[in-house]
C-alpha cells in the first residue's frame, strides 16, 4: 500500500519534469526563427507588393489609357478604388480562416486556395486586355483583387500565430516586442523589394504587351504561395465552429472604446495609405510637367524615381525597426509623416525648377515611407484587440490601408479632372493636367493626410 501511495506523485514529478523540459525545446525552437526564417514566411508580402505596385505605376495607367482614351483620370481612379474595395473581403476570410478545421492549419489552405483563383483571375485579365474588352476588365480586376486580398488576410496573421508569443519570453531572450518590430521591418523590406522588382520587370521587358505581365504575376502568385505554405509549419486545427451570420457581421465591426488603440493604428495608416497613394499618378505627373513626348521615355523616368524612392525605404526598413525598438514606434511615424510631407513639397517644387528636384525627392519619399512601414505591423501586433481573432483583426487592418489607397487616387483624379488643359496642350495620346491641378491633388491628398497621422498616433495609450 506505501509504494500505491508514493507512485503517482514519482510520476507526477515525472510528468511535471518532461514537461517543463519539452517546454523549454519548445521555447528554444521558437527562438531559432530568424532574419532569414521570417523573410521565407512572410515572402507573400514580396509578391503581393509587385503586383501592387506594377498595377498602379505602369500598368492601370496604362489600360486606363488604352480601354478608355477619354477622362482616363477618372477610369485610373475607378480601377484604383475597384482595387481598395475589394479589400472588404479580408474581414471575413480572417474570420473563416481562423475557424478553417483543416490538418494543414488555418491560414496555408487559405493562401493556396485563393492563389489558384488569383491565377485564373489573372488569365482573364490576359485575354480582355488582349482583346479591349473595358467591361470584362473590370469584372477580371475585381475577382483578381479579391482573391489576392483573400490570401493576403491569411497571410498577415501567420507571422502573429508563428512569432513567440509574450508569455514565452525569459528575461535572457530577446522579447516578443523586438521580434515583432523584427517582422515589421522585414515585411517593409518585402514590400520595398516587391516594388522595385516590379518597375525592373517592367523597365527589362519594356515594349511588351501589357497582357504578358498577367500571365507572370499569376505564376509567381502561385509559386510564392506554394513557398510560405512549405516553410511555414503551421499545426493541425480541429474543432473550430462555424461562424454564423452575427459573427460575421462583427468581424467588421470595432469596439471603439475597449480597443481604442487599435482602431487608432488603423486610422493612422488609413491617413498614411492615402497619403502615398498620391504617386499612382507620378507617370502623368512626368509627362506632363517634364513634357515627356514618347511613352518608353515616361517608363524610364518612373522606373528610375521607384528604383531610388523603394531602395531607399527597402534600405532603411530594418534600420528604422531596430531604432523603433529603442525609442518606440509613436517617434518613428512622426518622423516618417514629417518627411513625407517634404517630399510632395520637393515634387511640387521640381515642376518648375527640374528634374534632378524629383531626384531628391524620390529619396525623401523612401526616407519616410520606409521609416513608417518598418513600424506599421509592428504597431497593429502590438494592439492588437482582445476580442478578435488575428486574421480578423489584420483583415480591419488591411481595409484601412486599402481604403486609404482608394482615396487618395479618388480625390486626386477628380482635383486633375477639373485641371484638365486643352487638347492642343496634350503631349502624348492621354489627357493634359495643368500644373495647379498637381498642387492641389498633392496637397489634399499627400501633405494633409500625412500631417494628420501625427494627432492619430498621439491618442494611442499603449506603450509601444
Amino acid at each position: 500500500m506505501g509504494t500505491d501511495t508514493e507512485t503517482p506523485p514519482l510520476c507526477q514529478d515525472l510528468q511535471e519534469g518532461y514537461q517543463t523540459l519539452h517546454s523549454r525545446v519548445s521555447k528554444r525552437d521558437m527562438r531559432r526563427r530568424g532574419a532569414v526564417s521570417w523573410s521565407c514566411i512572410t515572402s507573400y508580402q514580396w509578391i503581393y507588393s509587385m503586383i501592387t505596385t506594377g498595377f498602379a505605376l505602369t500598368i492601370l495607367p496604362q489600360e486606363a489609357e488604352r480601354l478608355h482614351s477619354a477622362d482616363s483620370s477618372l477610369w485610373l481612379a475607378t480601377y484604383v478604388m475597384i482595387c481598395g474595395v475589394t479589400q472588404l473581403i479580408c474581414p471575413m476570410a480572417g474570420l473563416f480562416s481562423d475557424r478553417l478545421n483543416c490538418s494543414f492549419g488555418r491560414r496555408r489552405p487559405v493562401m493556396l486556395t485563393a492563389s489558384l483563383l488569383a491565377g485564373g483571375g489573372f488569365l482573364c485579365l490576359y485575354f480582355c486586355s488582349r482583346y479591349l474588352c473595358p467591361e470584362g476588365f473590370l469584372c477580371a480586376l475585381a475577382f483578381t483583387e479579391t482573391s489576392l486580398n483573400v490570401a493576403f488576410a491569411a497571410h498577415a496573421a501567420l507571422p502573429a500565430d508563428l512569432r513567440v508569443q509574450p508569455q514565452f519570453e525569459e528575461p535572457s531572450t530577446r522579447g516578443a516586442e523586438s521580434e515583432a518590430g523584427l517582422i515589421s521591418g522585414i515585411m517593409a523590406l518585402h514590400s520595398f523589394l516587391g516594388a522595385v522588382c516590379a518597375v525592373g520587370f517592367l523597365d527589362f521587358t519594356s515594349g511588351a504587351p501589357l497582357y504578358f505581365f498577367y500571365l507572370v504575376y499569376g505564376i509567381a502568385v502561385l509559386v510564392v504561395c506554394t513557398f510560405v505554405s512549405l516553410v511555414a509549419k503551421e499545426e493541425s486545427s480541429s474543432n473550430l465552429s462555424s461562424p454564423s451570420a452575427g459573427e460575421i457581421l462583427a468581424a467588421y465591426s470595432m469596439d471603439t472604446e475597449r480597443d481604442a488603440d487599435f482602431f487608432w493604428v488603423c486610422y493612422g495608416r488609413l491617413l498614411f495609405y492615402t497619403s502615398q497613394s498620391v504617386i499612382v499618378f507620378m507617370a502623368y505627373f512626368i509627362r506632363d510637367m517634364f513634357q515627356v513626348r514618347s511613352e518608353p521615355e515616361v517608363i524610364s523616368k518612373l522606373s528610375l524615381l521607384v528604383f531610388i524612392g523603394q531602395g531607399v525605404g527597402a534600405v532603411v526598413a530594418v534600420p528604422s525597426s531596430r531604432i523603433s525598438d529603442l525609442v518606440g514606434c509613436k517617434p518613428m511615424v512622426y518622423v516618417s509623416c514629417l518627411v513625407q510631407c517634404a517630399s510632395f513639397l520637393a515634387f511640387i517644387v521640381a515642376a518648375r525648377v527640374g528634374w534632378s528636384v524629383m531626384l531628391v525627392g524620390a529619396v525623401i519619399y523612401g526616407l519616410g515611407a520606409g521609416s513608417y512601414m518598418s513600424v506599421d505591423y509592428a504597431l497593429a501586433l502590438k494592439c492588437l484587440p482582445a476580442n478578435k481573432d488575428r486574421a480578423q483583426s489584420f483583415g480591419l487592418w488591411g481595409i484601412a490601408g486599402f481604403i486609404g489607397s482608394c482615396l487618395g487616387p479618388l480625390v486626386t483624379g477628380g482635383v486633375l479632372w477639373l485641371f484638365t488643359g486643352d487638347d492642343e496642350t496634350s503631349v502624348l495620346h492621354g489627357p493634359h493636367y495643368e500644373y495647379q491641378g498637381y498642387v492641389l491633388g498633392m496637397i489634399l491628398a499627400g501633405s494633409m493626410p500625412a500631417l494628420a497621422v501625427i494627432p492619430a498616433t498621439r491618442l494611442i495609450q499603449r506603450t509601444v
